[in-house]
């Protein structure tokens, strides 16, 4: 069930490493013309609840937006529920939002640091990225149809802007970005 506030995020994580050629990839997506293009340095607080490990939690906060996010957790994170709750931009909530989840239970914390490059077309966004957490790196190109009416549609975009782009979804990895550089030691792990 989804609505205005839930829905089904549908999105392809590619990994690519630390040589990749941003430049000449930022050249090739601006050719295919996104409305907006944009830099943000952005914090993600993850938490791990005890009793709910089929989501994360997340707190994000950059200098456009703050939001507390559900995600649901799967073996392939390609198509799952998202709930995004939008907070006050005038200061960081990330303590309000530690206190709200510490009712649900026990709570482990994950800061992870990102720095983003965003290319927003009408029915896709395509954000490169480099997200760090304790002594990990991951590089990553995520492709994210936006106002599909449903998964085959919603694929059918992200295959368009990854052919265009020479992508093959084939290569693409299955796992979150909690899942890439914080789920397998998550508990008892703090940093």
């Amino acid at each position: 069930m989804t609505s205005s506030t839930t829905f089904l995020e549908h999105e392809h994580k590619f990994l690519v490493g630390a040589d990749f050629d941003l430049a000449g990839f930022t050249r090739s997506v601006e050719a295919l013309g996104p409305c907006v293009t944009k830099a943000l340095a952005v914090r993600d607080t993850y938490f791990a609840v005890a009793g709910k490990e089929s989501f994360a939690f997340r707190h994000r906060l950059d200098a456009e937006l703050q939001q507390l996010t559900v995600k649901s957790r799967a073996a392939d994170s390609e198509t799952r529920l998202e709930v995004n709750l939008d907070l006050a931009t005038g200061g960081d909530q990330l303590a309000r939002v530690e206190a709200f989840l510490r009712v649900f239970g026990r709570l482990e914390r994950f800061e992870i640091a990102k720095e983003i490059h965003v290319f927003d077309f009408d029915d896709c966004e395509i954000v490169h990225y480099v997200a760090r957490h304790g002594g990990l790196a991951v590089y990553c190109v995520e492709f994210e149809a936006k106002t599909a009416p449903d998964r085959a549609a919603a694929l059918a975009v992200i295959r368009r802007y990854e052919q265009a782009l020479g992508f093959d979804d084939h290569t693409r990895t299955g796992a979150s970005l909690f899942d890439l550089l914080v789920a397998p030691g998550a508990w008892g792990k703090r940093s």
